[in-house]
C-alpha cells in the first residue's frame, strides 16, 4: 500500500489525515473528500496566577493566587505503530516560565477521542517523534532541550540544543531542527 508523508504523520494513500488545530485546542481529521471531524478536544491546563503574571498581563491584584484553566495549543501530532495519535501541547498561557513548565504529551485514541496525558512539565513542547518501540522524543523550544519519554511516562533530557523546534525519528536517529528564531540548522543525533 502506498503511503504519503506529511508533518502530521503517516497515512495510507486515500486515508484521513490528522492535524493539530491550535485555534480550537483540538485534533481534527480530514477525510479524502474534505470532510472535517473533531477527533479529540484536549484537556485544559490548570495554573495558579502569580503576581508576576498578573502584573505582566495588567490584571488586577485580586486574581493573584487564583487558579485558571488555560486552553492548550496542540503543536504536533504523530501516529504511533499502535495506531494511537501522540500530540504535544503548549499550555495556552505565558510560556516564559512564570506559571511553570506546563507543556505536555498526550495519547489520543483516534476512534473514541479518549485523551490520556502521558507526560507533562515541558517548557515549549513544539514537536515530537515516536520511535517504533513506543519511546517518544520531545523538543522543548524554550528550555533548549530534547527530551525522551519512556513507555512508563518517565521524562529524561537527552541533550541540549539552541531553540529545538521540530523532530523526526528515522532509522535509529533523531533529526532535529534548531535555532528556529535565527538562521535555523539541523542536528542529527542517535536515538537512545
Amino acid at each position: 500500500m502506498a503511503s504519503t508523508r506529511t508533518r502530521t504523520g503517516r497515512s495510507p494513500a486515500g486515508a484521513a489525515r490528522t492535524s493539530p488545530t491550535p485555534g480550537a485546542n483540538a485534533v481534527l481529521s480530514v477525510d479524502p473528500k474534505g470532510k472535517v471531524r473533531t477527533v479529540a478536544v484536549l484537556p485544559s491546563v490548570k495554573a495558579k496566577v502569580t503576581a508576576a503574571v498578573a502584573d505582566g498581563l495588567g490584571l488586577p491584584g485580586c486574581v493573584v493566587g487564583k487558579k485558571v484553566a488555560l486552553e492548550p495549543v496542540p503543536t504536533d501530532v504523530e501516529v504511533g505503530r499502535d495506531g494511537f495519535l501522540y500530540v504535544t501541547t503548549l499550555p495556552g498561557g505565558p510560556e516564559d516560565g512564570s506559571l511553570g513548565a506546563l507543556g505536555a504529551v498526550h495519547r489520543v485514541n483516534p476512534r473514541t477521542g479518549t485523551v490520556k496525558t502521558l507526560a507533562s512539565g515541558f517548557s515549549g513542547a513544539t514537536g515530537l517523534a515516536v520511535a517504533p518501540r513506543g519511546t517518544i522524543y520531545v523538543t522543548e523550544l524554550f528550555s533548549g532541550e530534547v527530551s525522551k519519554v519512556d513507555r512508563r511516562g518517565k521524562v529524561s533530557t537527552l541533550f541540549r540544543a539552541e531553540s529545538p523546534a521540530a523532530i523526526e525519528y528515522s532509522r535509529g536517529k533523531l533529526v532535529v531542527s534548531t535555532k528556529g528564531f535565527t538562521e535555523g540548522t539541523v542536528v542529527v543525533a542517535k536515538a537512545r
